[in-house]
């Protein structure tokens, strides 16, 4: 089994093993490294690679949208599916330009919303997020 193979089982096994209440900090965890392996590789001229990573946060900007209860989130459901489309074009744009002072801002506004989801998902199931410790994994994102 090739290293992928062992990185995707990793991963299934990561989303299996949390908590529902920890689903939406790991989308956040893996768009943050996805955001931040996009801003090293536009400073090493990776173009290649920062399409990748940028296609992938894309993906999980998506995904997060498509999570949204509209008919029960409210206000709040507006208001994330608002900043997510937000993401999704600044994504868009930063691909084109290269902007690392926008990325920037992107990362940061997504960190801040990882770390009110973890705060969130605590209060629901405050033993962790499973396989791996949350605060950990967050560690090693920034």
């Amino acid at each position: 089994m090739g290293y992928s193979a062992y990185t995707s089982k990793y991963l299934e096994n990561e989303v299996v093993s949390r908590p529902k209440e920890w689903l939406v900090p790991l989308l956040y965890e893996h768009l943050l490294a996805h955001l931040r392996r996009a801003h090293v590789q536009i400073q090493q001229r990776d173009i290649e690679g920062k399409g990748t990573s940028l296609e992938k946060a894309s993906a999980i900007v998506i995904e997060l949208m498509g999570a949204l209860d509209r008919d029960k989130g409210g206000e709040l459901a507006q208001r994330l599916a608002a900043l997510y489309a937000y993401f999704g074009s600044e994504i868009l744009s930063i691909g084109r330009t290269l902007d690392t002072g926008r990325l920037e801002k992107v990362i940061g506004m997504v960190g801040s919303l990882h770390e009110s989801w973890v705060i969130a998902a605590r209060t629901q199931w405050p033993a962790g997020g499973g396989a791996a410790d949350v605060r950990s994994a967050s560690q090693e994102l920034r």
